[in-house]
């Protein structure tokens, strides 16, 4: 069972978040303030009172039904090129289809009873964006779609970004619907949340990524303790937020030097690590925080570790009874080829597969007998990036015995 949360609202959006001055955020905060209130258009939805048409029934558990919307609404719905209609069909789960007729507009929803429900509220938050405050009441069971951040007044402009990009880039990263609204619960009064809508894991993923923007504004407010003894604060949830007791968020502290190596250019090497793992992988302040199934946490923190024991040394791992791991062997001449300067060649291969690779035992650089044989581990969750890479592999190997042959050499 889910209570539909009574709203009436404005939406401020957003992760390159840090790219803001001072000066600028407080501005960017202080005018967001003034016009967070302010309507500019006349609001044509008519909300409840509007008569759907009952779905139709449908054997697959999806049925469809239609709403109606004023002119102007149904063009804040579709979006620049359709882009939020997607978005919202994504959020959601449903199809979304805006037939046109005159001054006429209906929005045909299909979907299970869950997904048209939350298609409508969305449709319906998207359009009081156009003129005030937004309001939601949580009662009874709460929304399982739903998570709450509470985000710092100081902090506000620079998690939307200018003109609410950084908001609409973790709405993308994420596949969830985002936004600033008046949030009640229960018989508390009611405050100012960002809202995140979606499956739990793009609600948790967005969630952390919001956490770590706000720590690098406002450190303190998300990690408590300094150096290894720090930790996440524990996140407040609201009625219905339950990803169930196999999931979680673990966290590991990362000195100086440690941070920026397991980052790497523009967080590649961070989603890197994500996506190899099948986990949620953020760092906020110096904490790499890990969040999914118990599973997809083991395995982020050995890759992670892995990662970091190769800054400074080599690393031997056992791969017996692992299921995530495949073993390509490649000749030793070929072995410089394989990995690159510095591991470069390797870094490409992880990047075109979604996995996490390196030799066996050595940091890559290392050379050895062309007539001995190297390992390259390549580590997944998922068989099909693991399959990808070793092609990869094999096709390399193949390309440098041809060179071979032509007398092209390259090691």
């Amino acid at each position: 069972h889910r209570t539909r949360p009574r709203a009436s609202w404005t939406s401020r959006r957003t992760s390159e978040p840090f790219a803001m001055s001072d000066s600028e955020e407080e501005e960017r905060g202080a005018a967001d303030r003034r016009g967070r209130s302010s309507p500019t258009y006349d609001n044509e939805y008519n909300g409840d009172d509007a008569k759907d048409d009952k779905p139709a029934p449908s054997k697959n558990g999806r049925s469809k039904e239609t709403i109606p919307v004023g002119r102007e609404d149904a063009a804040f719905v579709l979006g620049r090129g359709g882009s939020t209609k997607k978005k919202i069909a994504r959020v959601c789960g449903a199809e979304l289809d805006l037939n046109e007729s005159g001054d006429s507009h209906v929005i045909e929803i299909y979907g299970t009873d869950d997904q048209r429900a939350w298609a409508k509220d969305y449709i319906q938050y998207v359009t009081q964006q156009r003129v005030g405050p937004v309001h939601i009441s949580l009662e009874g069971d709460g929304r399982r779609d739903l998570t709450v951040v509470d985000v710092p007044e100081d902090c506000v402009g620079f998690c939307m970004g200018r003109g609410g990009a950084t908001l609409r880039s973790m709405e993308e990263e994420w596949g969830t619907l985002m936004f600033f609204a008046q949030v009640r619960e229960g018989s508390e009064e009611e405050s100012e949340k960002l809202c995140i809508f979606g499956s739990i894991r793009a609600r948790r993923g967005a969630e952390l990524k919001v956490m770590s923007a706000v720590e690098h504004k406002h450190p303190g407010h998300f990690v408590t303790g300094d150096g290894p003894d720090a930790s996440l604060v524990d996140p407040r949830r609201v009625i219905g937020d339950d990803a169930g007791d196999d999931w979680g968020t673990d966290s590991m502290h990362l000195t100086d030097d440690n941070f920026s190596y397991a980052l790497g250019a523009k967080g590649s090497t961070r989603r890197k690590l994500a996506t190899a793992a099948g986990c949620i992988i953020e760092y906020i302040g110096r904490l790499a925080c890990m969040c999914g199934t118990t599973k997809e946490r083991e395995r982020a923190q050995e890759y992670l570790s892995w990662l970091i024991a190769q800054r400074t040394g080599t690393v031997s791992v056992s791969t017996d009874d692992r299921e995530d791991v495949t073993v390509v062997e490649i000749p030793g001449k070929s072995v410089g080829f394989i990995t690159g300067y510095r591991g470069e060649s390797l870094r490409r291969i992880e990047a075109q597969s979604g996995t996490f690779c390196f030799t066996e035992g050595s940091q890559g650089d290392a050379r050895i007998a062309e007539h001995e044989v190297e390992k390259v581990l390549i580590f997944s969750h998922d068989p099909h990036n693991r399959k990808k890479a070793k092609r990869i592999v094999a096709d390399k190997i193949e390309d440098h015995k041809d060179m071979d042959r032509r007398g092209g050499g390259g090691g």
